[in-house]
């Protein structure tokens, strides 16, 4: 059977938030190494655009280890 996990990263895209957004983004590839640490694959990645925000949702996947 297949797991699925999702991150979901919100991200400024106005300028004068550009440190938030580093940190952010940072924080993202940290959490997707962890997952890919753990045996998941990225499948996709989508990215939302607002006026001031930009969301991407990861999806991982990965084989269940117990089945």
């Amino acid at each position: 059977m297949q797991q699925i996990r999702t991150v979901t990263t919100t991200v400024p895209s106005v300028d004068h938030l550009g440190p938030m957004r580093g940190r952010q983004l940072a924080d993202r590839d940290l959490d997707l190494a962890k997952l890919t640490e753990a045996g998941y694959v990225l499948a996709s990645t989508h990215t939302i655009a607002g006026e001031e925000r930009v969301t991407f949702v990861d999806t991982l996947t990965r084989e269940d280890p117990t089945a």
